[in-house]
């Protein structure tokens, strides 16, 4: 267990991957060495022990974050293009994973159409791209070779990387990291599991009387502590920092380190909300680090106590820290260098190209024309045949090269970034407002400013400008005309094809703007549209091999294309006054050029939606906005739905239908509650909009709304979808079914004695009309649900209908089975002239078979997966609720009872096919026959019908089950006993008829012998039961319906052949 403050190193490294050009640093020794992640390493290394002096440990553990290097020259030309990353970093210094921008993701051609390299070698297990918020496609090719949050085992460190922050899944995927790493920390018992988590295993262990506690020390080893990276476009660092604050504790990241240095008040790691915030600004010359401090505590794992900070600069590098690990990395990026050389074909000839940029802040381009620029410029005119070519100066960089030869290695040094070709068309008017711009800012000092980057390196103009003037400072601009190649003065509405590089129209505010669709509006002009694929290293190689030789070399001179002319005092003015501006453009004064308004000026809510339901009519939601801009603005609420009452306590805040100032940076927080007593049932879904009026830099601006949205739900009633009143008609079908079947029962028990009961067999007339009562109890727990009972008295309805409908069917069943089976068996034996005796026991013996069977798996399912009841949602009001089981074993099981049964109800089925053509005086057999076969008809027609019915329809299957529960058990009953019903009522009858008979013969007899002798003779027959008297009752039963008839002759021998068959048969029967 921690007991004690640890500490480890987290550094982050934005280093190329050598330590100087390609044909420098060939030594440790060689003050040629530049930086470079060799030197990063060995700097980290040494810091690490040199922070580890006051510990026992002989250095600290420490996670090394490196970005991939995509733009050097050395990338570029090394055969293995891009992949040599994983060549240096993994295979030489063992990094076991690397960051990037999502765009890494379409550079391998197997992903991406426009894309030619191949660089599935950098594609590793062994390295994987650690990026969080974006999610990688199955289809994309890096998709096995991502990870979204990496466990660094020496730090105990849980690192997610966030690279470009206007990702939609930004803020989500953070969160959900965070989630995860929150998970393995619970499992791995280093933090209390979160609440609602936490509650359901208190609720469950309370039921289980299980007492739970939680152990006193836990191996911290096993503990992660969650880090985030956000990378790129600093300027939604604000708004991801405020999502982050407003998480949980125990789902909040310890620190978030900004890159991108966007808020430079925590350029020193600060303590805010429990979050520690770095904002340091990362570049590839510097060493980043930071020392992490960290404790374990029992309930919210380990803990950030304190963060320090540590930057030097990578060069030049302190002989203590070169340790034999650097020297050797320095050997093996050497010989990596020079297989680079080797691939650095010539590419064509120029003059002595001048340095852009050396190890001073000196930068000759940004003090106005450049070799350099003129190169890069004139390539991308002549590869698009442009009317003019224009980059920023703040992109060229390189310490150039001899006179003669141009290599690869020239341009990629002179140009480091991996820019695409853009190409647009504008007029004059707008063509000017660029260079306008360009000029007005420009301090054309040579010194490294972001301002002083914006000026212009350009092809096919000739500007001239006074430097002394101000704010515009341009006094004439001249376009090359393709027919005559002479330079002739702009003219404002003329359209001119212009080429420039992706960074100018995608990245490098405000020039996206100015080259964009929301200035470049008039008919024929063309937004810059960016060309995937073109670089502008490779046009400018393009460039050299066609239009240079040792002969015709490129012209380095300057050619007088950025002129400043002192003299000059009158100023070029394409745009006339300030009150010439359209609507929806401002007067930019600096530049004293009509701009259009931004679309949208960066105030925003701090949430984007909110949710209220009818019963949050006590609840108060806050909720924020910010004035992001460096500029005040004013802002008014628009129409307010007639249930929501928004306010704030605010002093600045003027109302609802006055202006409010926000200035910069300000935010104004108000509160909202909602009336909902007069809207209907549903959803409402509305808009909350302030209006954005003017802004300090873009007076007479509107721009667009800043709103939020607001859902609104009324609820229906809570539906609960019980069986309510649809109960007492199963009540009553159950009431049915019993009363029937005592009643036949009873009427069995008084008849017993009479012939065509003992026929049918009382028993197995009694086991139909007990199988049958149970089978039909089945839809008393059928009816229980929630409305009547407990939790557990429906868990225990549950679980008793499956025991009732098997236990009932399968009493029912085994009685039809053993009357078939003892009849058939008997005839058989009957037709082969065998005498078989077939016992009680042999009866009894199906009966019992089945039911043992099905109590054992009605057993086994009620120990395994008993049948609870269980609420479903259909709708957040609206629910059912059903019998389900906890696994699928219940269904198993349900499988296996059913199999077992209708096997059962087939082997039945077939003995009564079997009795198909046994006499009409057993025609119990045909009635058993037809007793089975109609619940065959049922079974078919109603459980598909159950089937159909959804399961959140509960009346209509519960009305489908009692009715199939109710037919079967009815139909079994009255197709057995109201045949019977009938035979005793025939043979009641018949048995007066010949009790009248009988009288009057013996009344003529009376009245014959007075006249003679009497001589009486016997009669006998042989009946089913032996020798009767012929004058007395017939005890065989006939067919239910049709008497035997008699006809003489051949016919009588017939019938009593049968007759004296049957007897036989009958002897054999058990009663």
């Amino acid at each position: 267990m921690l007991n004690t403050t640890t500490a480890v190193l987290l550094a982050t490294s934005w280093a190329p991957l050598l330590s100087g050009l390609l044909h420098q640093c060939l030594n440790a020794d060689d003050p040629s060495c530049n930086g470079g992640v060799a030197a990063f390493s060995a700097m980290l290394r040494h810091q690490s022990k040199l922070e580890a002096q006051d510990n026992q440990n002989d250095a600290l553990p420490f996670a090394h974050i490196q970005l991939l290097d995509k733009d050097s020259a050395f990338v570029h030309m090394h055969p293995l293009g891009l992949s040599v990353n994983r060549l240096i970093l993994n295979g030489l210094m063992g990094l076991d994973v690397f960051a990037s921008s999502p765009s890494i993701l379409l550079q391998n051609n197997l992903d991406s159409g426009v894309s030619s390299q191949d660089i599935s070698y950098l594609q590793t297990h062994d390295m994987p791209l650690l990026i969080s918020n974006v999610g990688v496609p199955p289809s994309n090719s890096w998709h096995p070779y991502t990870k979204a949050v990496h466990f660094d085992a020496e730090t105990r460190l849980a690192i997610l990387s966030l690279s470009m922050s206007t990702e939609a899944l930004n803020v989500p995927a953070a969160m959900g990291g965070l989630r995860y790493v929150r998970k393995v920390n619970e499992e791995n018992g280093c933090v209390q599991p979160s609440s609602s988590y936490h509650t359901l295993l208190s609720d469950y262990f309370s039921h289980s009387n299980v007492t739970t506690t939680r152990a006193e020390e836990t191996d911290s080893s096993n503990c992660w502590l969650p880090i985030v990276y956000h990378s790129d476009k600093g300027d939604q660092f604000a708004s991801f920092l405020t999502a982050m604050l407003a998480l949980p504790r125990h789902h909040r990241p310890a620190m978030i380190i900004d890159t991108a240095g966007s808020l430079k008040e925590y350029e020193e790691p600060t303590l805010v909300d429990g979050i520690w915030v770095a904002s340091p600004r990362l570049n590839s010359r510097t060493f980043f680090q930071h020392k992490l401090e960290m404790s374990y505590d029992a309930v919210f794992g380990l803990q950030l106590d304190y963060v320090e900070f540590t930057s030097a600069a990578l060069s030049p590098l302190p002989d203590e820290m070169k340790d034999e690990t650097y020297r050797s990395e320095i050997l093996a990026l050497k010989r990596a260098a020079d297989e680079a050389l080797r691939n650095n074909p010539v590419i064509g000839y120029s003059d002595e190209m001048p340095f852009a940029r050396d190890s001073t802040s000196y930068r000759p381009c940004k003090s106005g024309e450049c070799p350099i620029g003129n190169l890069f410029t004139d390539a991308a005119r002549w590869y698009t045949k442009a009317d003019v070519a224009f980059i920023t100066s703040g992109g060229v960089r390189g310490p150039g090269w001899a006179a003669g030869d141009v290599h690869v290695s020239d341009l990629y040094e002179a140009l480091p970034f991996t820019n695409n070709l853009c190409t647009g068309r504008m007029n004059g008017v707008h063509l000017f407002q660029l260079l306008n711009y360009s000029m007005s800012v420009a301090t054309f000092e040579g010194e490294d400013t972001d301002d002083g980057g914006k000026l212009l390196q350009s092809s096919g103009l000739r500007v001239t400008y006074n430097t002394e003037l101000n704010p515009s400072n341009i006094i004439s601009i001249e376009v090359m005309d393709k027919e005559s190649g002479q330079f002739k003065p702009i003219d404002r509405l003329q359209i001119y094809e212009f080429a420039t590089d992706s960074y100018l129209c995608d990245g490098y505010k405000p020039f996206p703007s100015l080259l964009g669709s929301d200035d470049l509006v008039v008919e024929g002009e063309q937004p810059g549209t960016i060309i995937e694929g073109v670089l502008f290293q490779e046009m400018a190689a393009d460039f050299l091999n066609a239009t240079t030789s040792i002969d015709a070399p490129y012209i380095t001179a300057t050619q007088n294309r950025l002129v400043n002319d002192t003299t000059a005092t009158e100023v070029l003015n394409l745009i006339q006054s300030e009150d010439s501006c359209a609507p929806g453009e401002y007067w930019e004064s600096d530049v004293q050029t009509c701009m259009h308004c931004p679309v949208n000026f960066d105030v925003t809510f701090s949430k984007k939606l909110i949710e209220f339901e009818a019963t949050d009519q006590e609840r108060v939601e806050s909720i924020t906005l910010t004035n992001n801009e460096d500029f005040y603005v004013a802002i008014i609420p628009k129409k307010l739905p007639d249930w929501l009452v928004l306010d704030s306590v605010e002093s600045v805040y003027a109302g609802s239908n006055i202006p409010t100032i926000l200035g910069a940076g300000e935010s104004l927080q108000f509160s909202m509650s909602i009336i909902s007593s007069e809207l209907e049932e549903g959803t409402v879904y509305v808009t909350i909009a302030f209006g954005v009026l003017d802004g300090g830099d873009y007076h007479g601006c509107v721009g667009s709304d800043a709103g939020f949205d607001i859902t609104m739900r009324v609820l229906p009633t809570e539906q609960l979808n019980q069986l309510g009143s649809i109960r007492a008609a199963g009540f009553t079908l159950f009431g049915i079914i019993a009363i029937t079947s005592i009643s036949f029962a009873v009427f069995v028990i008084c008849h017993r004695q009479q012939q065509v009961v003992k026929a049918l067999q009382p028993i197995f007339l009694l086991c139909i009309c007990g199988g049958v009562l149970v089978l039909g109890s089945s839809i008393i727990p059928l009816s229980i649900d929630d409305e009547l009972a407990s939790q557990r008295g429906c868990d225990i309805s549950c679980m008793a209908l499956p025991w009732l409908i098997c236990l009932g069917f399968s009493v029912a069943i085994s009685a039809l089975f053993a009357k078939l089976w003892r009849i058939n068996k008997l005839f058989t034996a009957s037709r082969s002239c065998r005498r078989v005796q077939v016992r009680v026991q042999d009866v009894a013996m199906p009966l019992v078979v089945l039911l043992v069977a099905n109590i054992t798996i009605l057993i086994c399912w009620t120990l395994i997966d008993p049948l609870v009841y269980k609420r479903f949602e259909m709708m957040p009001w609206s629910t059912y609720g059903r019998c389900v089981g906890s696994s699928n074993a219940s269904n198993i099981l349900l499988i296996i009872v059913g199999v077992l049964n209708a096997v059962v109800l087939l082997l039945a089925l077939v003995q009564a096919w079997k009795a198909r053509n046994i006499s009409d005086e057993f025609s119990e057999t045909k009635i058993v026959g037809s007793a089975l076969y109609g619940w065959l008809q049922l079974l078919i027609v109603g459980v598909p019908v159950l089937f159909l019915i959804s399961d959140d329809n509960t009346t209509a299957r519960y009305f489908v089950l009692v009715a199939l529960i109710f037919l079967v058990s009815m139909s079994m009953l009255l197709i057995i006993f109201v045949p019977l019903f009938i035979q005793i009522r025939r043979a009641q009858v018949k048995q007066k008829v010949q009790v009248v008979s009988h009288q009057m013969e013996s009344q003529s007899q009376q009245i014959g012998s007075r006249s003679s002798a009497p001589t009486r003779k016997v009669f006998q027959t042989s009946g089913i039961n032996g020798k009767k008297d012929f004058n007395s009752a017939p005890e065989v039963p006939y067919p239910f319906w049709d008497m035997p008839q008699g006809s003489g002759g051949q016919g009588q021998e017939t019938q009593e052949s049968s007759a004296n068959g049957a007897a036989d048969v009958a002897a054999a029967l058990p009663v």
